[in-house]
Parts: C-alpha cells; structure tokens; sequence
C-alpha cells in the first residue's frame, strides 16, 4: 500500500507540474499582450501561442525529471525540493529563450519579457501547487494511507531520536518492532514490540507483520547479522536503510581513477577543494556585507543597550581554533556581568574556577560535561537576552567579511576542547568554523556533546554550496523560534 501510494503521488505530481506550467506561460501572455499597452516585437495570436507553449513544455518537464523532482524518494526535505525546484524552472526557462533565439523565422514568445513573466509565475505555481499535493499526502497518513511501517534496528541515541521524531502522525512512519539484544532496550524503547534475533523477525513476518522499510540506527548486534537482515530484506523488497557512522562517512568524498591501468580510490577529507573553497569565500564575503549592511541598526541598538544596562566594552573577543589549528579572535556582543573581567576576585579565573568561588559545584560539573551551563550567574539580564534570541553572535560577520570564519561551518571551539574529537580533530579542522552550522539547526543546547562532534564532521565530510543555503535557511527559523540556544 505505501509503495503504491508514493507511485500514485509521485504521478500526479507530473500534470500538477504542466498545468502549473502551462498556466504560468497564459498569465504570461496575458500580462504582457492583453494588459500591457506597450507593442509587442513579434504579435502572435492567442492560440497560437496556446499551441507553441503545449508543444515546448513536455521540454520543461524532462528537465524536471532530470533535476529528480520525480523520485519516489522520501528523504528529501521541502528546502531541497524547493532548490531543485528552481533550478529546473531556470534550466527550462534558459533552455526555452535558446530555443527562441533559433527560431528566426517563427519566435516562441510574443516578447522577450513573456518567459522571464513565465519564469516567476511558473516556479511560484509550481512550489504552491506540490505543496497541496504534499499537504494532502501528509493529511492520508492520519488514515495509514502510504505510512511507512517500519522496523528500527538498535535503542541507543540515535534509534530514540528517530523514534521521537517518528511519532508524529504527519511522519509518514510508524515503528513495528524495535531489534535489539542489549540489556534495557525495552526501557529505551518503550511502547514497541521488542526482538532480540533476527530470528524472531523472519517468524514474525512469516506470521503476517507487514515492514515496508528496515532502519539500522545502532545496535549491538554483529556485522553477521546485520549482513543476514540486509539480505534478507533485499529477497523480501524490503527497504534497507542505515545512519552511517563516522567512518563510514568517509566514502562520500571518494574519487575514482586509474593509475598504471589500475583502479585507484582516492578518500579525501572534504569535498570543500578547489573551486569549492572560492566558491565558498565568495559567498562568505557577499553573505556577510549584505548582513552587515542590513542588520547595521540592530548594531546600533544593542550597543547602546550593553552601554546602559552594563557599562563597559560592547564587544567581547574569544580565543577559538580555525582552519588547520590556527587560532582566531571570534567578536561577540558582550554577555557577562563586567564584574567577572575587573573585579580582582574573579578577573582573568576559568568559568570553573568562578563557578566554585560562587559555590556552585553543580554548574561546574554542567560545564565541564557540555563547556556552557544553561542558567549562567556570570550572565547579565540583556547578555540573557542577547544569548536566547542569538543577537550576540551577530558580530561575528565581521570574521567571516575578515576571513577568519564562513558563514557556515562547525562549531567554534577553544583549543582544550579539540581533544573531544579525538582521532577526527583532523577532519573537523579542515574548514573554517560557522556562525551557525548543523549544531546550530538540530537544537544546539539540546544536542549532546557527542551529537555535536558527529554533526560537525558530517558537514565537514559533505560540504556543498546548497547545503550551505539550506542551512541558513534553517537557522533564520531556529532563531525565530528561539530553539536550544544558551
């Protein structure tokens, strides 16, 4: 049934898609020709126009399929949809004016204006239209029509954030069973059915239980087994699907050549190489002058807000690790009491060492797990402010207009804590940190430490310009929901 539904869907996205289209170029025309007064370089009569565009949008729509706006996939999110979404409707509007530039003796478009008309319409219908179409898939899995039914493979961390994230109706998901031979998976995993062999399964499934999809999150089963799932679920059509773990991340930055007539597999650290890191500086540089330029009057006011509640230095400048272990000064709205940097009794001590001079021996063993402490003494009540709502780290466009950060990137750290990388200090080194990265948009204060240093050398790992744009465009709604910062 859900295989069956995802096809159904997956077809009507394909006239939703041409009727969008096909409307987009007639609002063109008639924009153009009908209500604008101004003559048109090529008159071209209403249905003939009506004709040329049905015969070039089949064009259109191989583009679309090209750019994967038809795969059944479930695991791209509404901001990739969205990116691909406009490079098919650019793709098809350049490819449209290059078919009119050949066409000397019959144009395709009244005027020049009436595909870039089309362009702005068409990717407006197009993106309005596929999200009804997913607003009422969505509403069809209240009812089991297309859920995924799923069998989770482990109960660690990542199985019960998936699981968490399952739960919702809207998911698409709904967890049959949980396999799992470690000791309190069922405390972990509550509400599941719970097998401990793969054994059990096979009989399970035998006896009826539908799985549409196997998710492998961690376990503490042995490469044995998961090889026996895995073929299993590929004789069965099953859905096999797994979180990958920091070493298998590295396959996705193979590159494939000949040496000697030999294939040779190259494993580089980041695909951020070359073109990509101009690419990426260019974006740093226009990315943080526009917000420079735009957020100038926030500037202004919480200057002036730091200088009333608390008088002293408006910004404050933390010593942090960039690109190859060299240390940078990363600029900050000034956040802390300015007791704690000239009174003698705290001035130049570690936030450990002021933590016990305040008696709070709960706050340093917080800090010195996660290196922040959620309610923080040493804060001021605008700093508070300026924390939650993440203003304070607005100064840092100044590093990346400077050079010293990118817009996007891992954390910022103090050199003390590259030792909870360990072996992957390297990796996560290999680019310039971010203003806002991963950590950033997947609840920040609410991801554990552990969580953090896998998030941080995934991207490093899987850099690319749209996962950058995607992350800034998650970010702006994490700040307007004010989520996990501290």
């Amino acid at each position: 049934m859900r295989k069956r539904s995802e096809l159904l869907f997956g077809l009507i996205l394909v006239p939703v898609d041409f009727l969008a289209l096909i409307t987009a170029f007639v609002a063109a025309y008639i924009i153009r020709v009908q209500l604008d007064g101004r003559p048109v370089a090529h008159p071209i009569a209403g249905h003939t126009y009506l004709e040329i565009s049905l015969l070039v949008l089949p064009i259109w729509l191989l583009i679309f399929a090209f750019s994967g706006l038809y795969s059944l996939s479930n695991l791209r999110g509404r901001l990739d949809e969205l990116g691909r979404i406009f490079v098919a409707v650019s793709g098809g509007v350049m490819t449209l004016i290059l078919l009119d530039f050949f066409q000397k003796n019959q144009p395709l478009f009244p005027s020049k204006s009436v595909p870039i008309y089309a362009y702005g319409i068409g990717f407006v219908l197009v993106v309005l239209a596929r999200s009804i179409v997913r607003l009422i898939q969505r509403s069809l899995f209240r009812y089991g029509v297309g859920v995924h039914q799923t069998l989770m493979i482990g109960s660690g961390d990542l199985a019960q954030r998936i699981a968490a994230d399952m739960q919702s109706p809207r998911s698409g998901y709904q967890i049959v069973g949980v396999v799992e031979r470690s000791s309190g998976a069922g405390k972990r995993m509550p509400g599941y059915p719970l097998y401990k062999t793969i054994a059990e399964v096979k009989a399970q499934i035998a006896n009826g239980l539908h799985i549409d999809e196997i998710i492998q999150a961690d376990s503490g089963f042995e490469a044995d087994d998961i090889l026996e799932l895995v073929t299993f679920s590929t004789n069965h059509h099953i859905s096999y699907r797994f979180i990958p773990n920091q070493f298998g991340l590295y396959a996705t930055n193979a590159v494939y050549g000949t040496m000697a007539g030999m294939p040779v597999l190259e494993i580089r650290l980041t695909s951020l190489e070359g073109w990509g890191r101009i690419v990426k500086r260019a974006f740093d540089v226009i990315g943080a002058t526009f917000g420079l330029i735009l957020l100038s009057p926030i500037f202004l006011l919480v200057a002036l807000a730091i200088k009333i509640a608390d008088p002293g230095p408006i910004f404050y400048r933390h010593r942090r690790l960039s690109r190859a272990g060299s240390e940078v000064r990363v600029f900050k709205f000034r956040s802390m009491k300015q007791k704690f940097s000239t009174d003698p009794k705290y001035r130049g001590k570690s936030p450990v060492e002021i933590f016990k001079l305040l008696d709070r021996p709960e706050l340093v063993e917080e800090f010195e797990e996660s290196q922040k402490v959620k309610e923080d003494p040493r804060v001021s009540k605008i700093g508070n402010f300026l924390r939650r709502s993440s203003i304070d780290e607005l100064p840092q466009l100044l590093n990346a207009l400077k050079g010293d950060m990118s817009l996007v990137g891992p954390r910022p750290i103090v050199p003390v804590e590259l030792e909870r990388y360990g072996a992957q200090g390297a990796s996560f080194l290999a680019l310039k940190p971010g203003i806002t990265g991963l950590w950033q948009i997947s609840g920040r204060s609410d991801v554990s430490y552990e969580d953090r240093v896998k998030l941080d050398i995934y991207y490093v790992e899987n850099w690319s310009l749209l996962l950058d744009i995607k992350i800034l465009l998650k970010t702006i709604v994490a700040i307007t929901r004010r989520s996990g910062a501290y």
